[in-house]
């Protein structure tokens, strides 16, 4: 058998491989804080939702500037102002903080971005305006405007609902409402406020 001797060559490819170790233990050490950190900073995106899955317990978030965000969501997660992830189909807007853990961006709070009404502006409930709706436009003193698109209004209007699409309203303005000032106004569209 042949012996091995070793050389001022092998001396030195040996110390290489030592520092290039270390210098990877260093790197990998001083990626571990920072890797930390990610998972404990919270990031906030807002944007409109582009895919639900319950199965995979993922939300598709599309971000201006950003993209497609996906974020994971576990029983963890706070819900506002809904109760199951099924309640934000496409496109609700939503606002979302999450968590970078390992690979994998998971939601601590994901609540729908709803409107803000304007002052002197309020909210009618689903049973208030159905009351109003069974007593009709002229008992109950009110004009009920469809304002959504016209062809998803041609589907199926509320009775006692006119069809006047946001998009019509904001180029003709007031001229496009068909009821006098006296009358409380209700206006609709395709989601919640």
């Amino acid at each position: 058998m042949k012996k091995r001797r070793w050389n001022q060559w092998t001396t030195v490819v040996v110390m290489m491989a030592f520092c290039l170790f270390l210098g990877l233990a260093v790197n990998v050490s001083a990626k571990e804080p920072a890797a930390k950190a990610e998972a404990t900073g919270v990031v906030e995106i807002k944007g409109q939702v582009k895919a639900v899955s319950n199965k995979a317990k993922t939300v598709s978030v599309t971000v201006e500037g950003k993209g497609v965000v996906m974020v994971k969501f576990d029983d963890a997660t706070e819900f506002v102002n809904f109760k199951e992830a099924k309640e934000i189909e496409p496109p609700t807007g939503v606002v979302v903080k999450y968590k970078t853990v390992g690979p994998d961006n998971v939601a601590t709070y994901i609540k729908k971005d709803l409107v803000t009404l304007p002052d002197g502006v309020t909210e009618i409930k689903t049973e208030e305006l159905a009351e109003l709706v069974a007593k009709g436009s002229v008992q109950g003193n009110y004009c009920l405007i469809d304002s959504r698109p016209a062809k998803v209004a041609a589907a199926e209007l509320i009775p006692t609902a006119v069809s006047i699409p946001v998009t019509v309203m904001d180029e003709k303005g007031e001229k496009t409402l068909t009821c006098g000032k006296d009358k409380v106004m209700i206006f609709y569209c395709g989601g919640p406020t």
